[in-house]
């Protein structure tokens, strides 16, 4: 796991990716140049570590198929966890079952189009540099 600062005079949005595969970095590094810290895990057990010992990330992007905890693990420890238990998550999936789980928001499927993802986290994490949302239309 490893947490990657953005340079910057405040303190960015954390967001927490939970995935095995590659596109991690790839997602990962298209959200750290639109300004968030983002934070990494490779599995559930790892994405719960993280969560111990950071600062609270505005959102969580979880893949439901990983080796040692799966998704559906971490949202169990999540859901279990009174600190921790309110905190969004976005399920990141190639299946096209629609499942509600508790505590899951939304769903992306993968391949992932970046512009959604950033559609997807704005309401839980606003974009860095960003005070208020505009109505104006």
């Amino acid at each position: 796991m490893e947490e990657r600062a953005v340079p910057d005079t405040t303190t960015p949005p954390l967001i927490l990716i939970i995935d095995d595969e590659p596109e991690l970095e790839v997602m990962a590094r298209y959200l750290e140049l639109e300004g968030y810290s983002v934070l990494t895990a490779s599995n559930g057990e790892e994405g719960l570590l993280a969560l111990a010992s950071c600062r609270k990330p505005c959102i969580v992007l979880l893949d439901l198929m990983m080796p040692v905890m799966d998704g559906y693990g971490f949202l169990r420890r999540l859901h279990d966890d009174a600190t921790l238990c309110g905190l969004p998550v976005f399920v990141l999936t190639a299946s096209f079952q629609t499942e509600r789980m508790a505590g899951v928001v939304g769903l992306l499927r993968k391949p992932l189009h970046m512009e959604l993802l950033l559609e997807a986290v704005a309401p839980y994490c606003p974009p860095p540099g960003e005070k208020e949302t505009s109505t104006a239309g």
